[in-house]
This record gives C-alpha cells, structure tokens and sequence, in this order.
C-alpha cells in the first residue's frame, strides 16, 4: 500500500472515531439530564441548551478534521526543493584518454613508453622511433590544430610586455624586477587551437584492447 493511500485510510478512521465519540458525549448528555434516549428529548435539549450540544458533537467532530487533514497532507510525498542539480559535464579525463589511445592505435606510443630500452642499442631505438613519430604526427595533424603560443622563429628577440600571461610564457635566465622584459625566444610554445576526436561506444579507459588470435 502506497504511503499516500495509508494516509487516506487513517483519515478514514480518525473522522470515524470522532463522528463515534460525538454520538457518545451527546448520549451521556442527554442520558444524565433525562434518563432516557429519544429523538424528543434531544429536541428539548437543543430548545434548552443548544451551546451544550453543540460542543459536546462538535468539537470532537472539528478536532478529527483537523486531524485528518493533517494525516493526508503528511502522507504526501515531499516536493524536491531547491535548484535542479546540473547534468555533469564531460570530464577532461575522457578526452586525455582517447587522445592516447590514437596514440597508441597509430604509433604504439604506450607500448613503446612502457618498453625497456635499455638493453637496445642506438641503432635498434632509433629505427623503432621512426614508425611511432610518424604514426604520433599523423594523429596530430588529422585530430589536434596547435598553435605557436609567440607566433616568432626560435632565436629571436621578443620582448614581454607588463600583464603577460605567466602561465604561457615562461621566463628563464636573469630575471629582476618587474616587466617589461626582452630576451631571446628558446621556444616558441604549443596551443591547442582545435581539437576534434572521434566518439567511443566503450570504456574510454581502454585504451588499447587485448588481442587473442584463435588458431
């Protein structure tokens, strides 16, 4: 039974056991002043003192309405108040996790950072490397447009303007006081202007599935 037809049951029953309780006092009243029960004699009664009765079925009648409107409304399921929670947003995470399985689907990144090379000579690494940069650009280039963060050849002098953004340009060498500063582009940074990735249907924390070959 639903908590919303308990509620109405037990209104049932406390208007049940007023109307009762009303009948009641009324039959003492009338029981005690005539001593006997009769249509007439409430007539009479009501003729003489139609406060008495009254309050005698009445107030028995009132305190169980209000008992079972009470009963009813907290049967009622409370309203969800307050501002609607926001859907959650796409973690960062999922997008750094199929941006590395590309990676390794194109270039065999993770299988050759989790490689123990030392045991390989100059020669053997290098000719490995060759196959994972060109299958790591490829993914860059289909997937990710980047952006020079100082649009200026390395070895130029570039100078810094006061408000410069310090999490973009980093400032090495002899460093004092307050900007402006001019020195010598080492490096002329990476943006990530665009990116575009394709969707996965599964886990996005595979990123490079098992593979069993059935003989």
């Amino acid at each position: 039974m639903g908590t919303q037809s308990r509620g109405g049951l037990v209104a049932v029953l406390i208007i049940f056991v007023a109307v009762f309780s009303a009948a009641g006092n009324v039959a003492v009243f009338l029981q005690g002043a005539e001593g006997v029960l009769s249509l007439e004699v409430l007539a009479r009664a009501l003729g003489q003192c139609v406060w008495c009765v009254a309050v005698l079925a009445g107030g028995p009648i009132a305190a169980g309405t209000v008992l079972a409107v009470w009963a009813v409304r907290s049967a009622r399921p409370a309203v969800p108040t307050g501002a609607p929670v926001p859907a959650p947003a796409t973690p960062a995470t999922d997008t750094a996790l199929r941006l590395l399985a590309l990676l390794q689907q194109e270039g065999r990144l993770v299988d050759f950072l989790e490689e123990d090379i030392a045991a390989y000579g100059d020669a053997q690494v290098g000719a490995a490397v060759r196959s994972i940069h060109a299958g790591c650009r490829k993914v860059l280039r289909e997937h990710v447009q980047l952006a020079k963060v100082i649009d200026q050849e390395d070895g130029v002098s570039v100078e810094l303007a006061a408000g410069f953004d310090p999490a973009a340009v980093r400032v090495t060498g002899n460093v004092a006081g307050a900007p402006p500063f001019r020195g010598t582009l080492q490096h002329a940074g990476w943006r990530v202007a665009k990116i575009t990735l394709p969707k996965t249907a599964g886990d996005s924390a595979v990123i490079a599935p098992a593979e069993v070959e059935v003989a």
